[in-house]
């Protein structure tokens, strides 16, 4: 069964991920995403059979280029070099097991979690790409945490105007994880579901949400190619969507009024 909808609870009350399966099918179609997504599958595997977490940390920090992070090898070097390279053990034993077993971590241990990431945000970079390297290598738990999927899920910065220049903070970091493991455990049977449709990669859960949020925070401004979209987002009070929009340009803001019948029958 295809799934049609899903309302999610965010910052400006609900938004509604309209056909998820196109929305990933639009994604996996960016080389980088598609490659991202098979290497983050490479590194549940290799943990699965055995290889130490600290062992594949070093692959993770190129991978993490794929979806355009913006740490350059330098920034790596002192990552994984001491003392910063403990801070990514330390991260390693608090964040991963999935999102049930963070939402049981108690204060002090989402305390440390803020401590170790915010000793890791240096020469410029922040949450966006520590997340992008821990989403590789711990994808069953960290989402990408780029500025616009914080601006959508908790309304805590301006959305951006550019992607090339993160702004968040360490500070950022714990209650995005509360709001994104909540939300992959509530809507748990959906993002199965859609996984199962989805043929170009592996995904489980927790990787299925994350990877539709950079689509309705962030991705839909893009040009995908003939077969996926162009997508288009609607804004009413309380509500907002991305909607396939073939007669648009990519991006477009829309309210409830300038809606196509087809735009309409999207929206709901």
């Amino acid at each position: 069964m295809t799934v049609a909808a899903v309302s999610l609870k965010v910052a400006r009350g609900a938004h509604v991920i309209v056909d998820p399966l196109a929305k990933l099918l639009a994604r996996g179609s960016l080389p980088g995403a598609y490659g991202y997504d098979l290497g983050a599958h490479a590194m549940r595997v290799s943990r699965a059979r055995g290889v130490a977490p600290m062992t594949l940390l070093p692959c993770a920090m190129p991978g993490s280029w794929m979806v355009n992070a913006r740490a350059p090898s330098p920034v790596f070097r002192q990552w994984l070099s001491p003392p910063r390279v403990h801070a990514w053990e330390g991260l390693y034993e608090l964040l991963s097991g999935g999102c049930e077993a963070w939402l049981s971590r108690n204060d002090e241990e989402r305390d440390a979690v803020t401590k170790l990431v915010g000793a890791l945000c240096i020469d410029g970079q922040g949450i966006a790409a520590i997340s992008k390297v821990l989403a590789y290598w711990i994808g069953e738990s960290v989402p990408l945490m780029d500025d616009a999927m914080l601006a959508l899920a908790l309304g805590v910065i301006d959305e951006p105007k550019t992607a090339d220049d993160p702004r968040a903070g360490a500070e950022h970091f714990v209650p995005a994880m509360d709001w994104f493991a909540k939300t992959a455990v509530e809507h748990e049977g959906t993002w199965i579901q859609v996984a199962r449709d989805y043929p170009l990669a592996p995904l489980d859960t927790a990787q299925t949400l994350d990877r539709l949020l950079w689509v309705e925070s962030w991705g839909f401004r893009l040009r995908f190619g003939a077969d996926h979209g162009p997508f288009a987002r609607v804004r009413s009070e309380g509500r907002s969507a991305i909607v396939k929009a073939p007669t648009r340009a990519p991006g477009a803001e829309l309210s409830e009024g300038e809606l196509t019948d087809d735009e309409r029958a999207q929206w709901g």
